[in-house]
């Protein structure tokens, strides 16, 4: 489970290049990229370039963010065809968060592990 004070991998190594991403998208308020270390035929991660802890740490002011968010994962889905082979949004909270910053993955295909 991801704690405030944790390792934040979005922040520390994909926002600051020390890894390097293979990027879909991007805006001033949003990054979107292929995941690292897919485990799907197609796994992609999107997240606000705001440090936000996960989705419970959501205020009023970030509907719009969350609004870019989910259109970016539309039109992703749509570039890439994803919709063929069925298409997930998902993001955790709590013990299924392994990274301490608000992260959506879409997926899609069947799982490469």
């Amino acid at each position: 489970m991801a704690k405030r004070g944790d390792f934040d991998f979005y922040c520390e190594q994909a926002l600051s290049g020390k890894t390097p991403v293979k990027k879909i998208y991007e805006s001033a308020r949003v990054l979107a990229f292929y995941h690292t270390k897919s485990k799907f035929e197609t796994h992609i991660v999107i997240i606000p370039k705001e440090h936000i802890h996960d989705l419970t740490h959501l205020k009023d002011h970030h509907n719009n963010l969350v609004l870019e968010i989910v259109k970016v994962a539309i039109d992703i889905a749509k570039t890439l065809d994803m919709e063929s082979k069925g298409v997930r949004l998902v993001t955790n909270i709590g013990k299924f968060q392994e990274t301490p910053h608000l992260h959506f993955h879409l997926i899609s295909g069947e799982k490469t592990f």
